[in-house]
């Protein structure tokens, strides 16, 4: 039986909760619901984005900036980013287009 480090896990769970929680202010000045930086954290746990990092939050960072810039713009684009804006759009429908419900989803994960 291998002996799981505690400590470590708390320490990466602890970077994680300050990583999210300072999006919160960039999300508010947005004037959007709060609740986005929750959808965001659980779509990445669905979405299996976990990588075998050890204790680094760094992937977390910056995949939850991402997402958080997609959902909340603090810039304004130009044509050229509006192209990838078409293809991230183009790739939500056809993830919309295959919903599957939360019991099914659970039952695939097993």
């Amino acid at each position: 039986m291998r002996l799981v480090d505690t400590a470590k896990i708390e320490r990466l769970a602890d970077s994680f909760y300050e990583i999210a929680i300072n999006h919160l202010e960039l999300i508010g000045n947005r004037n959007r619901d709060p609740n986005i930086l929750v959808r965001a954290v659980r779509y990445l746990e669905q979405i299996d984005a976990l990588p075998p990092t050890d204790d680094d939050a760094q992937w977390f960072q910056q995949t939850l900036t991402v997402l958080i810039e997609l959902a909340c713009p603090s810039v304004r684009h130009t044509e050229e980013s509006c192209e990838f804006l078409n293809d991230v759009e183009e790739g939500i429908a056809e993830g919309r287009s295959d919903l599957i419900e939360l019991e099914s989803y659970s039952t695939i994960r097993r």
